[in-house]
């Protein structure tokens, strides 16, 4: 039966909430989802690394350095402030970081100083101390999953980023176009077909693969198979003759036993030397990437900074649009002006179409058809992570995009990393620990228990007084801890919001205001009952006037939850975000659900009832209220009067009818009678005739 006019459509407001409450708990229970809320280090534990200050000469350092330090620490572990990691400085020259749970963060990266550049690889080679990674493998029988990476036992031809066939992941540099950007063209084909499955690097083969390198175009050479690899050293190029080259240009003008012996240098170069590269910006340098990328290690030497970190003014990690086949996480990059100009002039001459139009040098990427000038590599705190292919030219102001095989996490630590800026001073881990939650684990128990009690207390308070109405409390209460729990969950996966101790005593105390909400609504409704309404008719006058306390109410809430989080740090912090959570869900709760519940239940014969909800009792005893008025009766009687002599002027006498009210005589005392109804008008004598003369 469709409701009346004026009737509140509670249906609306109930398909609403449900709906609510359907899309936070898909995304709870969705297959892979974290199905709990994360607990802080006061609750589950964690991980606590100690890292220590290194100065020249030992020094000191500055205060001011550590506290930016501190900060830009606390910035990267603790983005959203709601993470519960704490940064603390311990003496003079220590940090001291702590992080809940068995986190998938590598914590010791969280000291590194994030020195981000842009390089050009002038070339690059398989360093003997770490050939391969992963699927790669020197004398294997199959190329690397991203290309054909190899190197000659004896120094012959020069070893280059391996070209993606079509179908392999790609590690590319583009324009960004937004979420939805289309997935990077694979790189073209290598001018000759690459080496197949079934090809073996052995020593009987090296020496006719060198042969084959110099002279067929696009044919790589073959592992270095059991030849004497040269020693690992941190600065290979010292004992070269000839000056490094640091471009494409330069590396073009050498002749080929230059090249060799170059190549052969790189190949001795030792991946975990210690690698500074504040002080070579307008150098050559040289670094490593983990092997990741090309299934492969590689030594790379790369070419004078293109662009410093200095000149990022935003970086963010991007989801994969999977339904363009897109896998892998990237990351975006927005360049300050100065940064963004000198970028746009570097990839305008140094990309696919350029060089193909240009016929630049592509002797160094043997097997290629891709220049290695076309590569660039970024280079974070002396590591290369990511050397991705331009492949087009990025105009001034158009963001950047980086892949690389970045996973979720890995793509949001470096976004962060590059966003939060470097470090004013260089740090070592020294100490890394797990910390137990056992003092936690006892305070949990014991706020629990307070939380329980104080609860168990609104509930009965709510039945002996609200009666029937009590019960409108308890489902509201139930309603609003569902949501509760779903909004830790879905926070927790989307935020990493973590619940510590001060969090639930947020949550404790939004108990009282929620249930404060309710007080008011049903104390608005007694009022209005008190004053001669029924039951139905009062709901929708009391919810009026609750609606608006209740909105000032929990707007003040709000706004000193807000204040209080944006002010303050740590565990006072969790406090306040999880007290303006509350007052939020206290809201919906109030208008989707507690009031549409008691409009549909005030059209039912039995909700009037004292002995149900006690809110006729206000008028049938309960709570004294005013006498009904009572009913007043009253006659009249209508009398004729007349004059008794003829008027003066000759005119007849004239009847006059007057009423005359008075009360009936059971009326009560001091009644007033009806309003009086005007007396009738005085009738006009027809105009008389003359009589006749006798």
């Amino acid at each position: 039966m469709a409701p009346t006019a004026g009737t509140l459509r509670v249906g609306r407001y109930f398909l609403a909430l449900l709906v609510l409450l359907g899309l936070l708990y898909s995304i709870v229970f969705w297959p892979g989802a974290r199905h709990s809320p994360k607990l802080g280090l006061d609750l589950v534990g964690g991980t606590q690394v100690i890292f220590t200050a290194k100065t020249e000469a030992g020094k000191t350092p500055s205060g001011s350095s550590m506290n930016q330090a501190k900060q830009i620490m606390e910035q990267r572990v603790n983005a959203s402030g709601v993470t519960q990691a704490t940064v603390v400085i311990e003496g003079s020259n220590r940090i001291v970081i702590s992080i809940p749970g068995n986190t998938d963060t590598d914590v010791a990266k969280l000291g590194k100083a994030a020195v981000l550049n842009f390089r050009p690889v002038v070339m690059a080679a398989v360093p003997v101390s770490h050939p391969t990674v992963g699927a790669g493998s020197r004398t294997g029988t199959s190329s690397p999953p991203n290309g054909t990476v190899s190197a000659s036992s004896t120094p012959s031809s020069t070893v280059s980023p391996p070209a993606n066939r079509t179908g392999s992941s790609s590690a590319t540099v583009k324009k960004f176009a937004g979420p939805d950007a289309a997935h990077a063209q694979p790189l073209p084909v290598p001018r000759a077909a690459p080496p197949s499955s079934s090809s073996h690097a052995t020593p009987s083969t090296s020496a006719s693969a060198k042969k084959s390198a110099s002279s067929t175009p696009g044919t790589a050479p073959s592992s270095p198979g059991t030849a004497a690899a040269p020693p690992a050293t941190a600065n290979p190029l010292a004992g070269l003759n000839f000056p490094v080259p640091t471009s494409d240009v330069d590396f073009a003008k050498l002749s080929a036993t230059q090249q060799q012996q170059l190549q052969a240098a790189m190949s001795s170069f030792d991946c975990n030397a210690a690698q500074d590269e504040k002080d070579v910006a307008s150098k050559v340098f040289l670094a490593c990437d983990d092997g990741k990328t090309y299934g492969v290690q590689l030594a790379y030497l790369l070419g004078p900074v293109i662009v410093p970190g200095r000149e990022i003014k935003g970086a963010a990690a991007q989801a994969p649009n999977v339904s363009q086949g897109q896998t892998e996480w990237t990351v975006s990059l927005d360049l300050k002006s100065t940064g963004s100009t000198n970028w746009s002039k570097y990839t305008g001459s140094h990309n696919l179409g350029s060089s193909t139009a240009q016929g630049g040098p592509a002797t160094q990427c043997g097997a290629t058809s891709t220049p290695c000038a076309d590569y660039v590599a970024f280079t974070l705190d002396g590591n290369v992570i990511s050397a991705p292919v331009n492949q087009e030219a990025i105009g001034a102001g158009i963001k950047t995009q980086i892949t690389g095989n970045f996973t979720q996490t890995s793509s949001k630590q470096l976004a962060d990393q590059l966003r939060f800026g470097a470090l004013p001073l260089s740090f070592k881990a020294d100490q890394a620990q797990t910390v137990s939650a056992t003092l936690g684990t006892s305070q949990l128990k014991a706020g629990l228990l307070a939380g329980g009690i104080g609860l168990v207390l609104v509930v009965l308070y709510s039945l002996v007084y609200y009666r029937a109405l009590g019960l409108v409390t308890i489902a509201s209460l139930i309603v609003s801890g569902g949501l509760t729990y779903a909004a830790l969950v879905v926070l927790g996966t989307q935020i990493g919001f973590t619940l510590s101790l001060a969090g639930i005593a947020g949550f404790i105390v939004a108990v009282g205001i929620t249930a404060d909400s309710f007080v008011v609504f049903f104390e608005r409704m007694k009022d209005e009952v008190h004053e001669g309404r029924s039951a139905r008719v009062a709901i929708p006058r009391a919810w009026v006037r609750a609606r608006r306390t209740i909105l000032s109410a929990d707007t003040v809430s709000f706004l000193a939850a807000a204040t209080l989080y944006y002010f303050a740090a740590g565990d006072v912090k969790g406090f306040a975000f999880t007290l303006g959570l509350s007052t939020v869900l206290d809201l919906v709760v109030v208008f989707l659900f507690t009031h549409p519940l008691v409009s549909w239940l005030s059209r039912k014969k039995t909700f009037g009832s004292a002995r149900f909800t006690g809110l006729n009792s206000v008028r049938e005893g309960g709570i004294a209220a005013p006498a009904p008025e009572p009913a007043m009766r009253t006659r009249t009687k209508t009398v004729r009067t007349a004059t008794a002599s003829p008027t003066k002027g000759g005119r007849a006498p004239v009847a006059v009818l007057e009423r005359e009210d008075e009360l009936a005589p059971d009326a009560p005392a001091g009644t007033e009678p009806d309003a009086l109804v005007e007396p009738a008008a005085l009738v006009e004598p027809a105009a008389l005739v003359e009589p006749e003369p006798l």
